[in-house]
C-alpha cells in the first residue's frame, strides 16, 4: 500500500456514522481535514449515506468499494488510500469493525487494533479486564437485556450510583440515580438504546483525564486535566451538558503535587500497557477521597478531535501542535504499515 514519498499521500478521513455520536464525529473529521498539511497529504472525506459508505468530493458522492476501500471518480480514476484516519465515534469506528476491514485489506489506519477496539468499546468488559490486572475500579453490577431485579440492585449498590449504556460514548445513556424509583426509570430508558448496562458506584473525589500515545517510538503522557463543573446545578458531565454551550464547564490542567503526578503517570502507563502500548488513548480516572487511591473510570481509543474536544487541547498543553501530531502519526503508520 505504501508508495513513493515524492507524491502527496491519500488520507481517507472517516467520520459520521449512524449513532448519536455522529454529530461529534463530523466535527472531529472536519477539523482533521482542515488541519492536515496539504503539502504532504490529500484529504478525502469519507462518510455514511443511506446504509453505505461514500466519499464526498466536490459535492459529489462516490460509493466506496469495501473490498479495497477505494472509489472510482466520474472520469475513471481509482483513488486508493495510503492511510485511513478513523474519526467515527461509536460503531463502526470504535467497536473493531472498520479496524478488522483495514487489517484484512492491509491499509494502515488510526486506532488501536480490532481486538482492543472491540474490548474497549464495551464498558463492562473493559472494567473487568483492567480489574483482572489489579487496577482499582468502582463496585459495579451488570445488566443484560431487560433481566434485572431493582431490589437486588439497590441492596447491592449504595446511592448514588451511575447507570451507563455499555456500548455508547460521549456520556450517551449515562445517568446518576439517587433513589430506587429514579434508578428503575433510568435503567428502563437506557435499555431503549443499549441492551447491556453497567451500574457503577459513585466515588467521591477529583476526576482526571490523561492522554497517552506513542510517537517517534516514545510514549507521551499529557498533563492531567480535570473538568470543573462551575454551575451548582451540574452534578456530572452528562451528554447534554457536554453539547450545551451555555453550560459553564471548563477543562484545566490539574494542580497536583509531584508525588501525585508520578502516581498518575504510572497508573496511566500501566493501563496503556494492559492494552498493548499502541494507539492513542484518553484515560479517565478518579482520586478516591476515602482511600486516596486512583480508580479507573473509562478509556477512549478514538478521542474527539474537534477544536472543542479535550484531546487537541491536551496536545497544546504538552507543547505539540495538532498538525504535527497528525503528520507524525500518519507518516509513522504508513512507514510501518500498521495501526496508530
Amino acid at each position: 500500500m505504501m508508495q513513493s514519498t515524492h507524491r502527496k499521500q491519500n488520507v481517507f478521513v472517516i467520520y459520521g456514522g449512524y449513532t448519536q455520536e455522529a454529530s461529534v464525529s463530523i466535527r472531529s473529521g472536519q477539523n482533521i481535514i482542515d488541519t492536515l498539511d496539504d503539502s504532504l497529504f490529500i484529504a478525502y472525506a469519507i462518510t455514511f449515506f443511506e446504509q453505505t459508505i461514500v466519499c464526498v468530493l466536490n459535492g459529489e458522492k462516490y460509493k466506496m468499494d469495501l473490498n479495497t476501500f477505494s472509489f472510482i471518480t466520474h472520469d475513471g480514476r481509482k483513488i486508493n488510500p495510503d492511510y485511513c484516519f478513523i474519526a467515527v465515534h461509536g460503531a463502526p469506528g470504535e467497536n473493531g469493525q472498520l479496524q478488522s476491514l483495514f487489517e484484512l485489506i492491509g491499509i494502515p489506519y488510526f486506532s488501536v487494533n480490532s481486538r482492543i477496539s472491540a474490548l474497549t468499546n464495551h464498558k463492562y468488559h473493559t472494567v473487568c479486564y483492567v480489574k483482572s490486572h489489579d487496577v482499582c475500579v468502582a463496585q459495579n453490577h451488570y445488566i443484560n437485556n431487560d433481566h434485572y431485579d431493582i431490589d437486588v440492585i439497590c441492596e447491592k449498590m449504595a446511592f448514588p450510583f451511575f447507570i451507563k449504556a455499555c456500548k455508547n460514548g460521549s456520556s450517551i445513556g449515562v445517568n446518576k440515580a439517587y433513589s430506587k424509583e429514579q434508578a428503575d426509570q433510568f435503567i428502563k430508558e437506557t435499555l431503549k438504546i443499549d441492551d447491556e448496562i453497567i451500574i457503577e458506584q459513585s466515588i467521591s473525589g477529583r476526576e482526571f483525564t490523561i492522554g497517552i500515545f506513542t510517537l517517534d517510538n516514545q510514549i507521551t503522557i499529557t498533563s492531567p486535566s480535570e473538568e470543573l463543573l462551575i454551575e451548582n446545578n451540574i452534578d456530572f458531565l452528562s451528554h447534554e451538558n457536554k453539547i450545551d454551550s451555555t453550560k459553564n464547564i471548563t477543562l484545566t490542567v490539574a494542580n497536583v503535587d509531584k508525588l501525585l503526578l508520578l502516581k498518575m503517570q504510572n497508573f496511566v502507563r500501566k493501563i496503556y500497557g494492559i492494552f498493548g502500548n499502541k494507539g492513542v488513548m484518553r484515560i479517565d480516572f478518579i482520586l478516591n477521597d476515602n482511600d486516596n487511591e486512583l480508580y479507573f473510570l473509562e478509556i477512549n481509543t478514538i478521542p474527539g478531535m474537534s477544536p472543542q474536544s479535550i484531546f487537541p487541547k491536551m496536545l497544546v498543553a504538552a507543547g505539540m501542535t495538532f498538525s504535527h501530531f497528525l503528520t507524525t502519526t500518519i507518516r509513522e503508520a504508513i512507514e510501518n504499515n500498521t495501526s496508530q
